[in-house]
């Protein structure tokens, strides 16, 4: 199941199809080496969707939908994003959809809504729309695709931090370290829970997940110990808050330099909790869903 649009131009509108293809090759992703398609995939956020330049119409009946507006031309460009998602899918997929209208002056054909002719649809207005059928389908197949249920609220909070992490590295420098989150499941009850990662005691920001794998490399006695420990979030902030500052992104806090070495004993000797790998697993993009059956 996908959510499909496609984009047309005004009569007499000085734009090609080099032009919108030249757009996304600048703008999102490369083309594909049959140079009709721009996949894009997000690797922080593990967000994905595409563009495709299709050949004209020829079938009549495809005419008559495609290409038999008064006041518009097909400009042959597309837009794909898949049903039964998490709706931060479509935040991220919309904000690039929106610009892209504004900077080309397209329009959008959309066979999902109401209306006939093409449209200047703003991201909410597409986000709402794919969105409400998005969470419908989740919800209808939620026990076929054994999927795992968290509120949107707050995996759209673990997205806008993922999101923005390439941006806070570039911000921060090389020496401090922006972890990514990671959504796994627990194998007994396959809740959702958060993952992060905190490296020898280095500088870093300290996002809002529910658990840290901390990986130690330290001498003890005669022996190099390389291990990871599992932690949950509320252990890190009662062993090494006092530690941190506040940061400039929601829900995160940061250990600077002096501070960082500051903890490298107490960071070496803290005990874990779990074992990642009897605890949890990593969760498919595809099997996190915001709705679920009531």
């Amino acid at each position: 199941m996908s959510y499909d649009l496609y984009f047309y131009k005004q009569k007499g509108t000085n734009l090609s199809e080099t032009d919108i293809a030249n757009y996304l090759t600048e703008n999102l992703v490369l083309k594909n080496e049959h140079a009709n398609q721009w996949f894009y995939e997000n690797e922080d956020t593990e967000v994905y969707y595409s563009f495709d330049q299709n050949e004209p119409e020829e079938d009549p009946e495809s005419i008559e939908l495609y290409e038999s507006f008064a006041d518009f031309d097909n400009t042959h460009f597309s837009f794909n994003l898949n049903f039964m998602r998490p709706s931060f899918f479509g935040l991220e997929a919309f904000q690039f959809l929106e610009n892209i209208l504004a900077d080309l002056n397209l329009f959008v054909l959309n066979p999902q809504s109401d209306f006939e002719n093409p449209t200047k649809a703003t991201k909410n207005e597409l986000f709402e729309n794919w969105n409400k059928t998005n969470l419908w389908a989740s919800r209808d197949h939620y026990k076929e695709m054994e999927s795992c249920y968290l509120q949107a609220d707050k995996s759209n909070e673990i997205w806008d931090y993922n999101f923005n992490r390439n941006r806070l590295q570039k911000e921060l420098g090389e020496q401090y370290f922006v972890p990514k989150i990671f959504f796994f499941k627990r194998k007994q009850t396959n809740d959702v829970v958060t993952v992060t990662s905190w490296t020898e005691h280095i500088p870093i920001v300290i996002p809002p997940a529910d658990y840290f794998l901390l990986t130690r490399h330290y001498k003890k006695l005669f022996r190099t110990i390389k291990d990871n420990v599992l932690v949950s979030r509320q252990t890190i902030i009662n062993n090494f808050g006092s530690y941190f500052n506040d940061f400039e992104f929601q829900n995160c806090k940061i250990i600077h330099p002096n501070n960082a070495a500051s903890v490298k004993d107490k960071f070496n000797s803290i005990k874990s909790e779990k074992t990642l790998t009897d605890f949890a697993e990593r969760l498919p993009m595809e099997n996190l869903y915001n709705a679920k059956p009531d």
